[in-house]
């Protein structure tokens, strides 16, 4: 039985790399562009480098002509917008307008209505700036070749319709 289970493991190990070699060598990665996240931060840990790598080359294979300065913006204003999701949704935990179920299921979210008009305000400014930087991220990913333009066009109405549709500010205007 252990000796399946081993096997079994070392073959996924094995088609792993194997994937990651072939997606490497097809969309033209040379192993100076791995370690390019190494010499530009040597403090970087190497899941870190993994994760550089994987979008690397993730973005090559849409376009391989992307350069590695556009991977590494694409990925800070990932960072940053994710960053900016997180403090918004501490922001409506903190308020009780989201309720984390897992710690009390019976606790039921408090209605936006009832909310401060500074906490409002936190909270349409924390909103406009989530949508303002996914619209950066997409204007971003589009000039590099990664969105192509009907879903650029589809998602930029999208994004801008949520910003300037922005519950919170309806509330403060109220």
């Amino acid at each position: 039985m252990k000796k399946t289970i081993i096997t079994s493991l070392a073959i996924l190990i094995s088609i792993g790399g194997l994937t990651t070699v072939l997606a490497s060598t097809k969309t033209g990665i040379s192993q100076d562009e791995l370690a390019h996240s190494k010499t530009v931060n040597p403090d970087i840990s190497s899941s870190e480098t993994e994760t550089y790598q994987n979008e690397l080359t993730y973005f090559k294979t849409i376009n391989p002509n992307i350069s590695r300065s556009q991977v590494e913006s694409l990925m800070k204003l990932r960072e940053q917008v994710d960053g900016i999701s997180k403090q918004l949704e501490r922001l409506e935990l903190e308020y009780g307008i989201l309720v984390d179920n897992t710690k009390d299921p019976n606790k039921e979210p408090k209605n936006p209505e009832e909310l401060t008009v500074e906490q409002l305000n936190k909270l349409s400014q924390a909103y406009e700036k989530f949508w303002n930087g996914e619209l950066e991220f997409l204007e971003a990913s589009y000039k590099a070749g990664i969105t192509n333009e009907n879903d650029y066009k589809i998602d930029k109405e999208s994004f801008e319709d949520a910003r300037d549709n922005n519950y919170y500010k309806e509330l403060l205007n109220k």
